[in-house]
């Protein structure tokens, strides 16, 4: 069974950023990250922060600020409402970001009220379980699944229709799950909260991106049992 699930990291700005590149000086930079600490987006924002650094473009260190809620639309709402006129800001935004945008998930709010400025990589999904979980296997998360759906809890770091919600329904769907919608999906906000709730044994796996989970995975507490790739 192969299944693919790309999610792309972008940078959304706001609007105010007028000022052509090359005239453009930077002062104290600040980066949205629309999650709690420890997920793809706090993640994305550390990571561009400290490239920015590194060659020159931004003086001093980046602040990242986290600002949950939503699935992102909080901190969508906050740019374009309240800090359209930051030009020191950027935003970490997915394909998440997008499509629930495409949804109208973000009421009042549309792609055009936002700058897009940069893709920055792709992050495939993943789905794990707890370290010293039984289940070793998706086939056997799966097999749990169908046999009594109220017995699984896949926790993840993004609201109920978004990518993560759907990274575990597309794999239950290919998994020959009858109704999806019996999948119990508990979203929180950033995928640091949803791996907290699989270590402490309130959820059974957890669904989100490679780039959030290699901490956990390098530290021993989860392991990946689905890389959502064509390999």
């Amino acid at each position: 069974m192969k299944i693919l699930v790309q999610g792309l990291a972008t940078f959304a700005a706001a609007m105010g950023l007028a000022a052509a590149a090359n005239a453009f000086e930077p002062e104290a930079t600040e980066c949205i990250a629309p999650a709690a600490p420890g997920g793809g987006w706090d993640f994305t924002c550390r990571q561009v922060g400290k490239t920015l650094q590194d060659l020159g473009l931004v003086p001093g260190t980046m602040q990242v600020t986290n600002l949950a809620g939503g699935g992102g639309g909080v901190a969508f709402a906050e740019v374009v409402n309240k800090r359209n006129d930051s030009n020191d800001l950027i935003v970490a935004a997915s394909s998440a970001t997008s499509t629930r945008l495409a949804q109208g998930a973000f009421p009042g709010n549309t792609m055009d009220q936002v700058r897009w400025l940069a893709s920055v990589g792709a992050d495939y999904g993943i789905i794990a379980v707890a370290a010293d979980s039984p289940i070793n296997t998706l086939p056997e998360l799966m097999d749990a699944i169908k046999a009594d759906p109220s017995s699984v809890s896949v926790a993840g770091g993004s609201a109920v229709g978004g990518w993560d919600h759907l990274k575990v329904l597309i794999a239950a769907n290919a998994a020959g799950v009858e109704d999806v919608r019996t999948v119990k999906y508990v979203a929180f906000d950033g995928g640091g909260e949803a791996v907290t709730q699989l270590l402490a044994g309130s959820v059974q796996a957890f669904t989100g991106d490679a780039s959030e989970a290699k901490g956990f995975v390098d530290s021993g507490d989860i392991k990946v049992i689905a890389v959502l790739a064509p390999e």
